[in-house]
């Protein structure tokens, strides 16, 4: 009889255990909408980690989990750019040579600036004189070279002597005042001005000037159809649209203008110039139009132009580059030519 409660208690739980195990059983909503709670315990139940590892038995008491740490790996390196692979893969540079010194000299002198011990000072001063002797020797080599070659010598351009480029300007200014008045025959100048503009007074003397000097040819147009307040050009013309059509934007403006069958219009300048830089200017159009040849032009200028000519730069290739004596002799066979032209 002793044993009785504990049977009887142990009756009850299993009894109590299977009527909430089953509750909901065929009562899936509330009894009048009215819940008593029942649900919740069974689907606690079924969701206690009792029921869910029971396989487990009893357990009490239960060592805790250890968590392992976890290993940061190394970050990966980053990928190299195109230039330092290059200089990874590169042989090591010679000591003391142009590139050594591009590389390392300034590292020597921030090295001695940053604490300017005497031997550190010593040596960034002597790496120093190393690479002003290289300089130095490499300029004496250079004056030797140009010295013994006229194609290089620029006294054959232009004389050195102060007394020999003072006779090539002199030269180059009656050659410019030659082909100005051969330009002055074959074309004329259009000078757009404005009643109100006083640059254009001035520019109106200007232009008298060099009509005198020269013999061009002046067609003043009047923008506002108004005549100058000095009344330089009486014979003025009214602008009808020439001032629009070739973008005259302030005055005063003036054009190059060779009639004809052929005839052409270029822009000499907007804006107050002088008589030297009007001429000038004429020149030049007047020479990259065609309308002056080459031995005319060359004899305006204060150098000779001994330029290599883009034809033979375009026929060197890699082979020529990689024989120093052919890439020599091209470019050097080009200058000759043009330098014999100019004689």
């Amino acid at each position: 009889m002793k044993r009785f409660p504990a049977i009887l208690t142990l009756t009850i739980f299993y009894l109590d255990f299977g009527v909430l195990a089953h509750a909901g059983e065929g009562m899936e909503q509330p009894f009048f909408g009215v819940s008593d709670g029942r649900e919740n315990v069974t689907t606690q139940l079924q969701a206690s980690a009792f029921y869910q590892q029971k396989e487990r038995g009893w357990f009490w008491y239960e060592d805790p989990i250890e968590e392992v740490p976890e290993i940061e790996l190394p970050p990966e390196p980053k990928p190299l750019k195109q230039e330092q692979m290059e200089q990874k893969n590169s042989p090591p540079l010679k000591p003391l040579s142009s590139e050594w010194f591009r590389a390392n000299l300034t590292q020597y002198r921030d090295e001695a600036v940053d604490n300017p011990t005497p031997e550190n000072v010593s040596k960034y001063m002597y790496l120093q004189r190393v690479m002003l002797d290289k300089a130095e020797r490499f300029t004496d080599a250079t004056k030797q070279v140009v010295m013994a070659d006229p194609i290089l010598d620029e006294n054959s351009r232009r004389p050195i002597a102060t007394f020999g480029a003072n006779a090539l300007d002199e030269q180059a200014e009656l050659g410019m005042a030659k082909v100005a008045k051969q330009l002055a025959k074959a074309a004329g100048l259009w000078f757009f001005y404005s009643s109100t503009c006083t640059f254009c007074i001035k520019e109106a003397g200007v232009l008298k000037g060099l009509a005198n000097a020269y013999g061009f040819k002046v067609m003043a147009i009047a923008l506002d159809g108004l005549p100058l307040p000095d009344n330089s050009y009486p014979n003025f013309t009214t602008d009808s649209g020439q001032g629009k059509k070739l973008g005259v934007e302030t005055t005063p403006a003036l054009f190059l203008v060779k009639p004809g069958k052929n005839g052409d219009v270029i822009q000499i300048g907007q804006g107050l110039l002088s008589g030297d830089d009007i001429v000038k200017r004429a020149v030049v159009l007047g020479y990259q139009r065609g309308w002056i040849d080459d031995a005319d032009y060359n004899g305006t200028l204060k150098a000779k132009p001994i330029t290599i000519d883009q034809t033979t730069l375009q026929t060197v290739n890699d082979d020529d580059l990689d024989s120093p004596d052919a890439l020599v002799s091209k470019i050097k066979d080009d200058l000759k030519e043009q330098l014999r032209k100019l004689r």
